[in-house]
């Protein structure tokens, strides 16, 4: 039977438990739009100059513009005229297949060094649009992404967070629908440990992209409106990243990634 021994304060204050507790940090170096594929040779330089750890894209530019074909196409065919007139009496067909990834779709291939890298999901797409079909593209891209890279092995992987945190008549559907699409990813990554990248507070702003999927949803001048004119809440991005590990069933594999806030003053 085991019985309870109070701890003096000397004993807390001293060097060894100070030691104990100190964290450690590991430091990385990310690039989002990194060119080439992330070699043993690469990986030797980072370290060379004090990284532990450099991230990669999952996907390539290549696979990128093969989405937005599809998706430009998928859209084409619904403005014509005889489009119009075929789906007036029936009902809009389905969001297209996204088809598997190709060599060149992406610069991730299974090696030993993946141990020391963090993969990164693409950033231009929408995981809480309220666009049918921006959302449900969003989502086969991000779970392509995560099968590959659990294919490959890759142990940690970054997750760009929502985008916005409303969508519709309710201002918490855009978040839930992010909260469940990262739901599944974790289930189809079953070993992999996700962060979530979200700013310190205020939403995830994002410039203005190359072939951003937002900018094809319907909505996307009036929700701009929208959240530009909407204040910014200090405690918004704690809510949010309360709900996504609250709809995920606070999962001990998914983890928040907060970004620092950027500095106000720019040098001359």
């Amino acid at each position: 039977m085991s019985s309870f021994q109070p701890v003096a304060t000397e004993e807390l204050d001293s060097p060894s438990a100070v030691q104990e507790f100190t964290p450690t940090f590991y430091i990385g170096h990310h690039e989002s739009k990194r060119p080439l594929p992330v070699t043993e040779f690469v990986l030797r330089q980072a370290q060379d100059v004090g990284y532990d750890m450099l991230t990669s894209p999952i996907t390539s530019p290549h696979f990128h513009s093969r989405v937005l074909t599809l998706v430009s196409s998928y859209l084409s065919e619904l403005s014509q005229p005889q489009s119009s007139e075929k789906y007036s009496t029936s009902s809009i067909p389905p969001a297209p297949i996204i088809p598997p990834l190709d060599p060149v779709d992406t610069p991730l291939t299974p090696s030993d060094t993946l141990s020391q890298i963090i993969a990164y999901s693409s950033p231009w797409i929408d995981l809480c649009s309220s666009d049918p079909l921006i959302a449900n593209i969003s989502r086969q891209v991000l779970n392509i992404e995560i099968a590959y890279a659990s294919f490959c092995g890759v142990g940690h992987i970054i997750i760009p967070g929502p985008r916005n945190y409303f969508s519709g008549s309710d201002e918490n559907n855009g978040l839930i629908q992010y909260a469940r699409a990262i739901q599944e990813a974790l289930t189809i990554g079953s070993y992999i440990q996700m962060a979530i990248h979200i700013p310190m507070y205020g939403q995830n702003e994002v410039k203005d992209m190359t072939g951003d999927l937002q900018s094809f949803a319907k909505d996307y001048n009036l929700r701009g409106m929208a959240k530009s004119n909407k204040e910014i809440d200090l405690y918004e991005t704690w809510d949010a990243w309360n709900l996504i590990r609250g709809v995920c069933k606070y999962n001990s594999r998914l983890s928040v990634g907060k970004k620092p806030i950027q500095s106000v003053f720019h040098e001359p």
